[in-house]
């Protein structure tokens, strides 16, 4: 856990910032604002008709790895449930090159939530 928290995951100087980031005062607010926002209702589920209490994943709609002038607006962020959590960070990978090999691809953002969740539900 120690190898992966500050070799991985800290690989570049925006990992860096990244992991500074959800560590700090700022984050805890800005998470804490959204889920009261949201009532706890996942918003992906939501977009589908379907209420799903008690999520208490914040999740930035447009990755932060593909657009890291995002991490603190509010407007960016959406609480998840964890189903949706892993559906979407599936389809972020093959949307917009995030993850282990981060080879971003040249697209275009994605911020409706609604749009997002009927590209997780194609495949």
């Amino acid at each position: 856990n120690h190898h992966y928290n500050t070799v991985t995951r800290n690989r570049n100087d925006n990992r860096s910032e990244q992991y500074r980031f959800y560590r700090s005062k700022q984050w805890v607010d800005l998470r804490q604002s959204v889920l009261n926002h949201d009532h706890y209702l996942c918003q992906y589920c939501k977009a589908i008709g379907k209420l799903t209490p008690n999520s208490k994943t914040v999740d930035h709609i447009i990755p932060i790895a593909f657009d890291h002038k995002l991490m603190a607006s509010s407007s960016n962020l959406a609480t998840i449930c964890n189903k949706c959590h892993r559906l979407k960070t599936k389809w972020e990978q093959e949307y917009y090159g995030t993850g282990q090999g981060m080879e971003m691809k040249n697209v275009p953002e994605i911020s409706e939530i609604s749009k997002i969740v009927l590209l997780m539900h194609q495949k």
